[in-house]
Formats: C-alpha cells, sequence, structure tokens
C-alpha cells in the first residue's frame, strides 16, 4: 500500500496525518481556495513525492461525495476496533475502512454517531456547533489512533490538521504517554487559525477519558472553561502556521483571542513555526484543463491569449473589454471584506471606466445589497451567485485585478492563484495575505479596513493600469514568476519541522 522510495539517499518517513478536514472531499467547492479544501490533499501527495509513507486519518461523514470516492479510491479492507470512553468505563465498537488513493493510504473512521446528521460542525438548523462535539471527536481522535495500529504503521510523526482533530495531540501525550506504539512519534499541530476556539464548559471535561489532573491552567483550562486547541497547542512538539504574519498578529490580544500569552510563550521556546502553502499544478495558466478546452492556455512569455480570455468573458458579460476588470471572489461575510467592496465599488463604477465581476453568496441581506449593485449598473458590474467550479481559473484569468480586501488572516490562497494567471491581487496587508503580496511589485496592498484607505488604493492601480502600461506589465510578470511548489512546502516540514521533532 506504499511506493517504494525513488531518493535511495534519503530515509522515508512514516507521517500520519489526522485532520477533520473533509471539505475537499464534499461536493461545494465554493471555498476552493480555503485552507479546507486545498490544504490536506496537495501537502500529503506533496510529502509521498519526496518518497515518504503517509496515511490519511478521516472522520467519515453524510456530507462527503460517496461518487467521487467509489470513483477514485480503491477500497482496501474494513476492520472493527474496540475503544474505551469516559476513563475506560465505556466501550464502543468502531468501523474503520481503508482506501487507496494517489499513492496514499486512507483511512475513514465510520461511527454513526460521528457523520449520520445533517451538518459535521454545525447544525444547519441554527447555525450553532452541535453541543456533542467534544464527544464526538474524542471519538475520533481515539478511532484514529488505534486504527494505525490495524495497518500497523509506526509514525515517526503524527501531523494534526484542524480545530476538532485537534484532540489526537492531546490524546498522544496523555493516554498514549506510554503506548510503546507512539513512543517515538513526534506531534504537530496545524489550526487554520485560532478564530472560532471550541471551548465546552468543565461538566463535559469527562467526554475525554483523561485524568483530571490536566484540567488545570497549565493545560486545557481556559478561563473556567475547556479550550482543546490551546491543549494541543501545549501537548505538541510544534505548531504550525501557514503565514509569519499572522504568527506576530496572534502576540496581539485582537487575534489570540485568549492565547496571545500562550502564543508569545511557545514562540519564545522555539515552538511555533511559519509554512506558506503552496499552489496545485492544476492552477497553472500554460496547462490549466479548463483553458486548455477552450483554446486559451497561456504563459508570461505569451500573454495574447489572457487578452483573448478577458476578451471572451466581457462578451459573455456584456462587458466592455477595454476597461479594467475587477473580480471578488468570496463568501458574503464581513471576514472576506464584501462589504469594502461593495460600499467603494458602488461609488466609483458610476466614475471610472471600470468593470467588476462579483463571485459569490452569502447572507439574504448581503446577497440583497449585491443584486441592486449588479442591476443598477448592468454592462459593468456581474453577480454570479452559482458557477462550475472547473470553470473559475476562466474569470481568475480574464480579470486584472482580484481583490481580497480580508478584515484578518484569510488562510486563502487566491492571491497566490491569481498572480500566476497574471492577475494582480489587491489585498489588505494582514496574514498570509502580507506575506506574498509585495505592493507596486507583484501586486497591490493597504492595511486599514477603511473605505477611505481601500478607495484610494483601488484609485491607484486604475490609474497605473490606464497611464502606466509598462509598469503595470513588469508587475504582472513578476507575479507570473511566483515560485509556489507544493513540494517546496513539503521538503521544508520534512527537514525543519518532522525531523527535529521525533526520537530516533
Amino acid at each position: 500500500m506504499f511506493f517504494r522510495n525513488r531518493y535511495k539517499d534519503v530515509k522515508p518517513l512514516n507521517i500520519a496525518l489526522v485532520s477533520d478536514n473533509i471539505n475537499w472531499l464534499v461536493e461545494d467547492d465554493f471555498n476552493i481556495f480555503d485552507f479546507e479544501k486545498y490544504f490536506l490533499i496537495n501537502f500529503a501527495s506533496s510529502l509521498r513525492d519526496l518518497g515518504n509513507n503517509v496515511v490519511v486519518v478521516l472522520p467519515w461523514h453524510r456530507s462527503i461525495d460517496e461518487n467521487f470516492v467509489s470513483q477514485n479510491m480503491v477500497f482496501q479492507k474494513s476492520e472493527k476496533i474496540v475503544i474505551s470512553e469516559r476513563e475506560g468505563k465505556d466501550e464502543r465498537e468502531i468501523e474503520i475502512c481503508f482506501y487507496e488513493f494517489l499513492g496514499l493510504v486512507f483511512i475513514f473512521v465510520r461511527d454513526p454517531f460521528i457523520f449520520d446528521r445533517d451538518g459535521f460542525i454545525y447544525d444547519p438548523n441554527n447555525g450553532l456547533f452541535y453541543p456533542d462535539n467534544l464527544h464526538r471527536f474524542a471519538i475520533f481522535s481515539r478511532s484514529a489512533l488505534e486504527s494505525l495500529k490495524v495497518i500497523p504503521f509506526r509514525p515517526d510523526v503524527v501531523h494534526v490538521i484542524g480545530k476538532w482533530a485537534s484532540i489526537a495531540s492531546i490524546y498522544l501525550r496523555t493516554l498514549y504517554k506510554y503506548d510503546n506504539f507512539f513512543r517515538k512519534s513526534g506531534v504537530i499541530f496545524t489550526p487554520p487559525s485560532l478564530d472560532g476556539q471550541p471551548v465546552f464548559v468543565p461538566e463535559q471535561y469527562s467526554l475525554l477519558g483523561i485524568d483530571w489532573k490536566y484540567y488545570s491552567y497549565d493545560y486545557l483550562e481556559f478561563y473556567n472553561k475547556v479550550n482543546i486547541i490551546k491543549g494541543a497547542i501545549i501537548f505538541s512538539n510544534l505548531v504550525t502556521f501557514t503565514s509569519v504574519t499572522y504568527i506576530d498578529e496572534l502576540k496581539r490580544e485582537e487575534f489570540g483571542n485568549g492565547l496571545e500569552g500562550l502564543i508569545i510563550q511557545m514562540l519564545s521556546e522555539g515552538k511555533i513555526k511559519s509554512v506558506l502553502p503552496g499552489v496545485s499544478t492544476s492552477f497553472l495558466p500554460d496547462t490549466d484543463q479548463h483553458l486548455s478546452s477552450i483554446g486559451l492556455n497561456y504563459s508570461r512569455d505569451g500573454l495574447n491569449k489572457k487578452l483573448k480570455l478577458k476578451s471572451l468573458v466581457c462578451k459573455k458579460l456584456n462587458f466592455d473589454e477595454s476597461r479594467i476588470l475587477f473580480m471578488f471572489f468570496g463568501e458574503f461575510t464581513e471576514r472576506t471584506g464584501i462589504s469594502l467592496v461593495y460600499e467603494v465599488f458602488s461609488d466609483l463604477v458610476n466614475k471610472n471606466n471600470i468593470s467588476l465581476i462579483i463571485i459569490g453568496r452569502g447572507d439574504g441581506f448581503r446577497e440583497i445589497a449585491i443584486n441592486e449593485m449588479a442591476m443598477s449598473n448592468p454592462g459593468k458590474v456581474c453577480w454570479i451567485k452559482n458557477f462550475d467550479v472547473r470553470k473559475i481559473s476562466e474569470y481568475i484569468g480574464a480579470s486584472d485585478v482580484v481583490v481580497v480586501p480580508s478584515t484578518v488572516e484569510p488562510g486563502t490562497i487566491l492571491h497566490m492563484v491569481s498572480m500566476l494567471y497574471g492577475s494582480l491581487p489587491l489585498v489588505r496587508g494582514v496574514g498570509i495575505l502580507n506575506d506574498i503580496v509585495r505592493d507596486k511589485i507583484n501586486g497591490f496592498k493597504f492595511y486599514e479596513y477603511t473605505p477611505s484607505d481601500f478607495r484610494d488604493k483601488v484609485l491607484e492601480v486604475i490609474d497605473m493600469y490606464y497611464k502606466n502600461p509598462k509598469r503595470w506589465k513588469k508587475i504582472m510578470e513578476t507575479a507570473m514568476k511566483s515560485d509556489f511548489s507544493w513540494v517546496r512546502t513539503a521538503r521544508t516540514y520534512v527537514d525543519e519541522i518532522y525531523k527535529t521533532s521525533f526520537r530516533k
């Protein structure tokens, strides 16, 4: 079930990725550039490409596209394991299913208590996370670790990815502290962010099945509640984020969400690192499958087909192709900055020679506002609510500017993808956006989340587009030269994170 290491001078690592990131297996592709959609499968595949043995453990849920699984994954076997709960007082039988996909071993933990409900994390009836989530993901985390023994797959590293899977990090240093199977395993934890930390009342602590001594300020206690993210950070050898700027932001109260003191302490101990993510090779304009299907692949050495792509999209939307074309893609929430886009562009489209594509959806109020904006500006503003994700590169490639005015660390690679397509990102300087974009070198950047600052930067962009085309082309070329290889990301993890975390 594993590939033979192609790098004969390098000893392969056994790497177990335990995650709650199932969005890449769900039919809804609207968050294609967000952490939970892009990270896991690209990262796992790149670790494999470096010659390592990789196992991915996930919870099964009814939202997973079973057609995708059946058509792309090769079923290997199904096993039953028994785990104990509530400090060993109860036992539960769990089904675990093994698949092979892309040269990787996938293990799905299948238990009706975990997956047999309409929502995965949140109850669609009220928008709140399920009150029994601590119990559900405690079961998943125990099952995930026990499933590795069935292969058997003795991991050099257990890399926990996601907020709810964080319990696995806690278990490895509590319940499994003296388990010989994991004795030498390093523990790495990668949360997408510290927003929306799962916290629980003390009465639920017993559901974890660990000693009460860990419900203390030094471990899981958090303002008289239970915080599994805090526990995972403390118990892991290293914690990684995708942005060095975001790590710096976490030291401040408005971003740390109560954990800024812990972050500062962990940084001083060298236990928090930043590793930039990569971009899938499917997002390259010269090999893009959709662009190939319409005969419009292009590269930085020949941008005439990018112009043809813009012409094609503008004709489709009844836009004037001579205008500078802006694009916004994302959910209509305050985090994505859609309110800023609406407020500024509602005024600018009437006074400037510009066009705007908005691809997104959200709450009723914001959708009404965006729809009114589009209806009031025919031929200048188009709102696309439903789209074919396979064609998203068509809109990105056709655009001159992709706006990403996020309020906080967005966990997105949209700006990186747009750079590769020569569509310059206009971003707010937070998190990974700030790490990647250099103002007027490979894109454009503003800092204060205010209409005036955003408007000034948009006007600066418009001015350069029309008055300084040579400078614009130079910025495009610089952006398109960017190296966002996932193999680079994986190699950094292997050499600088994994190999320092486990006992040889």
